[in-house]
């Protein structure tokens, strides 16, 4: 039986320089950290929405919570071209919003959301609003998924 060994070059079998280099570049890609997206790469997508959740409070009696739960194919759309397409509770629509990462806000028509929360995966939008003088504070809280 034959055995098929490699020259030796200065010591040592070209075979193992180029294992090592192999195994170099396959360490560098692999240990590469992916970078972290930003709030417009985040935003801009087609959200699932999960909850609606329409809070009253008053000085004079308790929170009163509406809570609505989404349904399946209900949707938040933020576009690239500055209109968000929405299906909720049978209603389609389109509206024109704007965001700021530096403050981390999404208006919506009257509506000036605070991005609470936003990874790849979920968002939560929050917008208190001061109102008239029967009711004293009203927040809305958008819970979606992607």
């Amino acid at each position: 039986m034959f055995y098929f060994v490699p020259n030796r070059l200065n010591g040592h079998s070209p075979l193992t320089a180029f294992a090592s280099m192999a195994l170099l570049i396959v360490c560098t890609a692999a240990c590469k950290k992916e970078e972290e997206k930003g709030l417009t790469e985040k935003l801009m997508n087609k959200w699932s929405l999960v909850q609606i959740l329409d809070t009253t409070y008053t000085s004079t009696a308790a929170a009163v919570p509406n809570k609505y739960e989404g349904k399946t194919g209900e949707y938040m759309d933020f576009r690239t071209d500055g209109k968000l397409y929405s299906f909720i509770n049978g209603t389609y629509d389109t509206a024109s919003y704007t965001y700021s990462e530096k403050n981390l806000k999404v208006n919506v028509q009257g509506f000036k959301y605070n991005i609470v929360m936003l990874t790849d995966h979920s968002m939560v939008l929050h917008e208190p609003r001061y109102a008239s003088a029967t009711v004293d504070y009203k927040s809305y809280k958008i819970v979606l998924k992607r």
